[in-house]
């Protein structure tokens, strides 16, 4: 790995690190249904892509008919 790539990784690994150490106040919410919004969202996207793919498979197999 050369100097200047070894440089900016060991900038961007002191950057990270010191943000974790520096105190702030948190000033974030989490709603309690925003858990089952992420869920709903995850079950959702696996079946719409389930879906589309099921799809592409029978258009790719009609073809070889």
């Amino acid at each position: 790995m050369s100097t200047r790539i070894r440089s900016l990784l060991w900038m961007t690994l002191s950057v990270v690190l010191l943000s974790f150490a520096t105190e702030r106040q948190a000033a974030a919410y989490a709603d309690p249904g925003t858990g089952a919004f992420i869920y709903q969202s995850a079950y959702a996207l696996f079946l719409g892509g389930a879906f589309y793919l099921r799809r592409f498979l029978d258009r790719v197999w009609r073809k070889r008919r």
